[in-house]
């Protein structure tokens, strides 16, 4: 992999960090092989600060026209037109797209050529700030939840608030089936833990409960990719964790100057993404126990929720 012609290197991105755009660029030339297993094929939604996090920064979907060749284009139907997102093959690429100002990367859970069909299942745990316990409990609460179901998962410690897990899976159910049973999960969960677990998407509602995010299994919706920076003081990563890291490691403990030694061990993640389970007996599963514990599941409105 050929390396990035830096421009505008000594632009300071982060700047309570001193860290400048060639440091963003040299850690994603570093990470980019590890973050190819996670993003490669998928639809990109590039978080970018052309003049430093401390400027503010903008959530860019469509390619630009002077983007290489070697980043693809797929383009996806929206309410009132198209959006053509980027999608990134080679690991070059990535640095690249830092050169460009992006920060974070966000990706969906579905790859080219099938959108339709996910093959990862993410639940994303939000906590209220700061509140590395609670958070770290709901983890293994729904760890459980679903190896019960025959999901086995990986935690990634987000670089922000919470914790991810992520289920490889075979892209063997269309996208909306997946979003509506992660929804029903989430109400089960909730209601299996209702002092800690919360659906509360308003954070006025959530009454110092960890929110049981299954929106990033919504159709379109993305995910920080892993290996990603965070656009927050100390340059977080979105880092992969075996199970027995996670009440060691807090959410925005690894960061791009301490990321070495998460490199040299393989990625938890990445690992598990090699034996994807089929989720079509596990999707039933929580189907028949929402039905069973007579929970309505409502269309997800952001604005009336």
């Amino acid at each position: 992999m050929g390396r990035v012609n830096v421009s505008n290197a000594d632009r300071v991105v982060y700047p309570d960090d001193g860290i400048s755009k060639g440091e963003v660029v040299a850690y994603y030339e570093l990470v980019a092989m590890h973050m190819l297993d996670h993003a490669a094929g998928r639809p990109l939604t590039l978080e970018r600060y052309p003049k430093g996090i401390g400027a503010g920064g903008f959530m860019q979907k469509n390619a630009a026209r002077h983007y290489p060749a070697s980043i693809a284009r797929v383009e996806v139907p929206r309410r009132d037109g198209t959006t053509t997102y980027p999608v990134v093959i080679e690991a070059a690429d990535l640095p690249y797209l830092a050169n460009q100002g992006t920060v974070t990367f966000h990706a969906w859970s579905s790859r080219t050529p099938d959108l339709e069909r996910p093959d990862r299942l993410v639940i994303d745990l939000d906590p209220p700030e700061g509140d590395t316990s609670a958070v770290r409990d709901a983890a293994h609460f729904v760890r459980a939840f679903l190896a019960d179901l025959g999901l086995p998962s990986a935690p990634v410690a987000t670089g922000s608030k919470g914790y991810h897990l992520v289920v490889p899976i075979a892209s063997t159910v269309d996208r909306d089936r997946v979003a509506s049973a992660m929804d029903g999960a989430a109400a089960l969960l909730a209601g299996a833990h209702p002092t800690l677990l919360t659906t509360e998407f308003r954070k006025e509602r959530r009454l110092g409960r960890v929110f049981v995010d299954w929106l990033r299994n919504r159709p379109g919706q993305t995910a920080v990719v892993p290996w990603s920076l965070r656009a927050r003081p100390g340059a977080p990563v979105a880092t992969p964790l075996e199970w027995d890291e996670v009440d060691e490691v807090a959410p925005a403990h690894v960061g791009l100057r301490s990321i070495g030694p998460w490199l040299e061990r393989p990625d938890p993640l990445a690992t598990l993404a090699e034996r994807p389970v089929d989720a079509t007996a596990a999707l039933a599963k929580i189907e028949r126990r929402i039905e069973e514990a007579g929970i309505t599941i409502e269309p997800f409105d952001r604005f009336r929720s």
